[in-house]
């Protein structure tokens, strides 16, 4: 029967193992019979089978065997007999085989002697022939390996037509009728694999593995480093950001003729900075006859104010305040153009898209610094002439020009005045729909803010549609704080009406805009018992929710100007807006230059501003930006608005306030409006925390509230225990 070799192996033949004829009279087989398998049928089924070997075995080809090796008892003395006196081709019992361990000269007498053919098997038979007979050679009796090389059990197998047929004595010299077919493995040059280079593989690989694991790391680490360090929820540049309202004619001199420019300010940005200033809101540029003396009689709505400077100087502050992440808020006054205002809503659109076509303004967007004077006085007439020939968009056309040129945001100043008018809610939205056309993403929104006088304008019942018309299309709305007509009680009244109030009570609804000093309010280190609790005042204003705002000086109690003999009464209604004060020794020295007389004689400040750029002001702006306690509004859930603070009063002059959001600390702030020193224990309310900010130098100490005690004008702010 053909057993058909393996595709991964060489089939090799053993040729047949015969024994030559032995003597008759012996009484002995002519070949040797297993005594390991009990039949042919079984051999044929598992010819290599035997018993498993004892205990205690030897191997039956070792040189010296003992007494007691194994199947000793299975082969009989006659079986050992016959194999001693066997006389074959070879020496040792196998026919055709040349012993490697026999002389050349006996093997070539034994061959040519007998005449038989000689055996050449192929290259694997022969190494595996070779080694068995290397192994019989050794052996001074026959043992069973003997037996597995006897043709007579292997005569089920077909002969294999690659092996080369020997000669035997048992069958006459002619070639086997069978074989055995051993299974030798291929040589390594017969597979591919083996010739690859096989440790620059390895190298390669190893590089590998390391190269992309150190890519991981380095990812993982990166991912780690971007992670935001703070979970805080968003909130836009306008939102609890810290405004600072500028009177450009009053804050620096830069030409050196008395009066504050638009230079002066753009030179000043460090100082802003300094203070965590986020938001610069410019208060009355425009052109005016007797500017500043009349800054409110606004001749026109795109022309600067040649006192101030040109758009170039615009340009520059713009660039100086962007470039310190500050961002712009121009006032747009309306009160002197509301006659102009008024439009058909059928033709508001119409007359967007057509002034857009033939309006022949000059945006400029940066000037160079080539341009001269007369180029841009030249512009300026072509701008006027055109606001001339479109009047009744004439607050549309300044909105678009504005922005255009880099401002930020718009204060609709003057609105409350224009409610009444039938088109009030398409001229809303009509502003609105300009400065969303300047969107460039959540970081570049544009912002429209007016005043809660608007809204205390309009009856909620009868008026509600313009009521939403405002609620839907302003982002600020800027509320004033009275806190000499109505004292610590008046101002809690107020703050909680405002606050808790249903006109802001949705998320989507504007932010509020809170303002103590403003260009029409009077100073309030003028008003308040003390000079310094205008700085206490500032600071009350920046810890309530919402957006606070400072005007120039009251960081710094600046006070207003006094005129007790009544020399300068013609300009009374400017005398809260004298020059600012930029050095600590001499009150005039630093706004223009020396000899120089300003456009309004100086007043006294509490502070100066050496010391403000280190004071209470910038900790607590700080901690607006990192804290949603402070920062933010309100709590939102379920799509409804929490106040998230509440205010307490003792007695007349001590008020505090709390701030408070979800698993953040919270905060106090204690503030002594009074003009005595006031001792109180609040330990009923609070037991303790850490000072963040005060007066006396007590940063990083904890304080407790059994015996708190506050002197005149004294702001502490503390974060609570959790």
């Amino acid at each position: 029967m053909s057993v058909p070799a393996d595709n991964s192996l060489i089939s090799a033949i053993l040729p047949e193992v015969c024994y030559p004829s032995v003597d008759a009279t012996a009484g002995l087989a002519p070949s040797p019979v297993s005594e390991f398998l009990a039949d042919e049928e079984a051999a044929s089924t598992c010819p290599l089978l035997t018993p498993s070997p004892p205990t205690e075995f030897e191997h039956p080809l070792s040189i010296t065997p003992t007494t007691g090796m194994a199947y000793e008892r299975q082969i009989s003395p006659t079986s050992i007999d016959e194999l001693s006196t066997l006389n074959c081709n070879a020496a040792l019992g196998f026919v055709g085989l040349t012993a490697t361990d026999m002389p050349p000269n006996e093997h070539r007498s034994h061959n040519s002697q007998e005449g038989q053919q000689e055996f050449n098997p192929t290259r694997s038979v022969q190494s595996v022939m070779e080694s068995s007979s290397s192994s019989s050679s050794v052996m001074q009796e026959p043992t069973v390996c003997a037996q597995l090389l006897s043709s007579h059990h292997y005569q089920h197998l077909t002969k294999a037509s690659d092996v080369d047929p020997f000669s035997c004595q048992e069958n006459g010299g002619k070639p086997p009728l069978t074989g055995l077919q051993l299974a030798v493995r291929k040589s390594p040059d017969d597979f591919c694999f083996m010739d690859w280079k096989w440790p620059l593989i390895r190298k390669f690989s190893f590089w590998s593995v390391v190269s992309l694991l150190v890519a991981c790391v380095c990812i993982v680490i990166t991912l780690i480093a971007n992670l935001p360090t703070k979970c805080n929820p968003h909130h836009d540049w306008w939102q609890g950001t810290l405004f600072y309202e500028v009177f450009p004619a009053s804050f620096k001199d830069d030409n050196s003729d008395g009066t504050g420019d638009l230079r002066g300010l753009g030179k000043q940005t460090f100082y802003l900075k300094s203070l965590g200033v986020q938001v610069v809101r410019l208060n009355s540029i425009f052109q005016a006859e007797h500017y500043p003396e009349n800054y409110d009689q606004v001749q026109n709505l795109t022309e600067i104010s040649p006192v101030l400077g040109n758009m170039k100087d615009f340009n520059f502050v713009v660039n100086m305040l962007h470039r310190q992440n500050i961002s712009v808020v121009l006032d747009l006054p309306l009160s002197p153009f509301i006659k102009q205002l008024p439009i058909s809503e059928k033709e508001t659109e119409e007359q967007i898209d057509a002034a857009e076509k033939n309006s022949q303004f000059v945006f400029m967007d940066s000037p160079t610094e080539n341009e001269t004077e007369s180029q841009l006085n030249v512009e300026a007439s072509n701008r006027v002439k055109s606001m001339e020939a479109h009047s009744d968009n004439m607050v549309t056309y300044a909105i678009n020009y504005w922005l255009k040129n880099g401002v930020d945001g718009i204060y609709l100043k003057g609105l409350e005045y224009l409610v009444y008018e039938p088109e009030f809610e398409s001229l809303i939205r009509e502003w609105r729909k300009v400065t969303r056309s300047f969107n460039k993403g959540l970081d570049h929104e544009k912002m429209l803010m007016c005043s809660m006088d608007v809204l205390n304008a309009l009856d909620p019942e009868d008026d509600s549609r313009k009521v939403e018309a405002v609620l839907n299309n302003m982002d600020l709305i800027d509320v004033r704080l009275d806190i000499v007509s109505n004292g610590t009680q008046g101002l809690k009244i107020q703050v909680d009406k405002v606050v808790k109030g249903g006109q802001f009570s949705k998320p989507g609804y504007p932010w509020i805009h809170w303002s103590m000093g403003s260009i029409d309010t009077k100073r309030l280190s003028s008003q308040l018992p003390i000079a310094n609790a205008s700085l206490a005042a500032v600071l009350f204003e920046m810890m309530l929710p919402g957006t606070p705002s400072i005007f120039y000086g009251d960081e710094i109690g600046l006070e207003e100007l006094k005129d007790p003999e009544r020399e300068r009464e013609d300009i009374g209604h400017n005398h809260h807006l004298p020059p600012m004060h930029w050095s600590a020794q001499y009150p005039g020295f630093g706004f223009t230059q020396p000899g120089i007389l300003s456009w309004l004689p100086f007043s006294h400040a509490w502070s100066n501003v050496a010391a403000g750029h280190l004071t209470i002001v910038q900790t607590v702006s700080k901690l607006r930006e990192d804290s949603p306690s402070i920062y933010m509004n309100g709590i939102y859930k379920d799509n409804v608005k929490l106040p998230n603070y509440e205010i307490r009063t003792v007695g007349r002059d001590i008020m505090i306030v709390e701030r408070f959001y979800p698993r953040r600390n919270s905060y106090l702030i204690m503030i002594n409006f009074g003009s005595q020193t006031q001792i109180k224990d609040l330990s009923s309310i609070y037991y303790g925390g850490e000072v963040i900010a005060d007066q006396r130098g007590r940063v990083g100490h904890y304080l407790t509230f059994h015996a708190l005690t506050l002197f005149p004008g004294e702001v502490i702010i503390i974060k609570l225990d959790k």
